[in-house]
């Protein structure tokens, strides 16, 4: 948690250290909550599956999260980056409270990818990009009674090479559409990982926005037959962005 707060005050305290960029620089600086419902499975490495998630109430099982995003233009070419981290446990009791569970996953989703802008007219912008995602997931999964208990975890971390295409579709002076859609990895069968994002924007003062949307991603990653992971993650966005 300590690592969560000061990341956040890191990127609240960027604004300040933006405006001495210069040098043909711009870009922003968002900071947002992505609350998802979260569907599938993970397989540990005893070929049992740990868990299996499908949460509308996921704010109830949160114990901490960062969500934020950066990018810096010269000209044509952008340099982007987007992170998300979520650490989520759930216990619960059964058979008149003898019988006690615990389940708890950490969900890390990192990118760094360069773009470069194929079409820009009236504030229209579409740009292509290029990068990685790195993606770093555990999850525990326990069950006791008074006499003895039992403990699994599995953590699988890898990273997929992406490739997408992002856009800003101006409405009025004030409000504005923008989105991205990628893919990853390039393996059907066994890694694969795709997400589409849409949102409005609304300039509530000269370098603030609002920002509104929807974002949905898919993994699937299969490093062995005893280590499986496949989520879908989709839900709301909301979030303040810093322009300079």
């Amino acid at each position: 948690m300590a690592m969560i707060t000061g990341l956040t005050a890191a990127v609240l305290a960027l604004p300040a250290q933006a405006q001495g960029l210069g040098n043909g620089w711009s870009g922003q600086f968002t900071l947002y909550g992505w609350i998802p419902s979260i569907s599938g499975s993970q397989q540990g490495r005893d070929g049992e599956p740990l868990i299996d998630l499908d949460s509308q109430s996921i704010l109830s099982a949160l114990d901490g999260a960062f969500m934020g995003a950066a990018e810096f233009r010269k000209d044509k070419f952008t340099l982007l980056l987007d992170a998300v981290y979520a650490d989520l446990s759930a216990d619960g009791n059964w058979v008149q409270d003898r019988v006690k569970t615990s389940a708890g996953t950490q969900l890390g989703v990192y990118t760094v990818a360069a773009a470069y802008r194929v079409y820009e007219l009236d504030r229209r912008a579409v740009d292509v990009y290029a990068g990685s995602r790195f993606f770093d997931t555990s999850l525990s999964f326990g069950i006791a009674t008074d006499n003895r208990g039992v403990s699994r975890d599995a953590d699988l971390s890898w990273a997929d090479p992406i490739v997408g295409i992002r856009g800003t579709l101006p409405l009025s002076e004030k409000w504005s559409l923008s989105g991205f859609a990628d893919v990853g990895g390039f393996d059907a069968d066994t890694d694969m990982s795709w997400e589409l994002f849409g949102a409005a924007n609304y300039a509530f003062a000269d370098r603030w926005a609002g920002v509104l949307g929807y974002r949905y991603m898919s993994i699937l990653y299969e490093a062995s037959d005893r280590a499986k992971l496949d989520l879908a993650v989709q839900g709301p966005v909301v979030g303040v962005t810093y322009k300079f």
